[in-house]
């Protein structure tokens, strides 16, 4: 056999080979992404709804980490009265008796009730100032606050106010 063949490769042309290929084969799976949430029918916003009168805090809990499963954008399509779930949850967010997870989870779904939650950001800003409050349920209350965005506009100056507080 020829002496030229029996050459070893070269190692500079193996890395830039075995980069590329580790490239091709990882970029068609990368996405950044979030996969969009299922649209709720009325059957099951009205067991959420009645899993949220159940007297045992972990029924709640569960209730609402189902309800902020879904794409609650137009929940008046699914619902015929969805300001009952929006003041079911600032009940269970105010009432200090149930237990922090549960009114976490209820700050987040008020979040995601988008303009039905209107009448509540007063509520849910003045948790956010409450020191007795756990932080648990008061970062759900600023995250709650940010995901309503204009709706939550008035309270912009109150919410800077604690975060000034905060920090210093």
């Amino acid at each position: 056999m020829p002496k030229h063949l029996l050459k070893k490769r070269s190692p500079f042309f193996l890395f830039p080979f075995t980069l590329l290929l580790t490239l091709l084969l990882a970029l068609p799976w990368a996405s950044a992404k979030e996969p969009p949430k299922p649209k709720p029918e009325a059957w099951q916003i009205n067991g959420i709804v009645a899993a949220l009168d159940d007297g045992y805090d972990g029924v709640k809990k569960l209730a609402f980490d189902k309800f902020n499963e879904y794409d609650l954008k137009n929940l008046k399509l699914v619902v015929q009265k969805p300001e009952d779930i929006a003041q079911k949850a600032a009940k269970i967010l105010k009432d200090k008796t149930v237990e922090s997870p549960v009114r976490s989870r209820a700050a987040s779904a008020l979040g995601n009730l988008g303009e039905v939650a209107k009448p509540y950001v007063k509520d849910i800003a003045d948790i956010l100032k409450d020191k007795t409050v756990e932080s648990p349920v008061r970062s759900s209350a600023a995250s709650a606050l940010g995901n309503l965005g204009e709706v939550a506009k008035p309270y912009v100056k109150d919410i800077a106010d604690i975060l000034k507080v905060r920090v210093c």
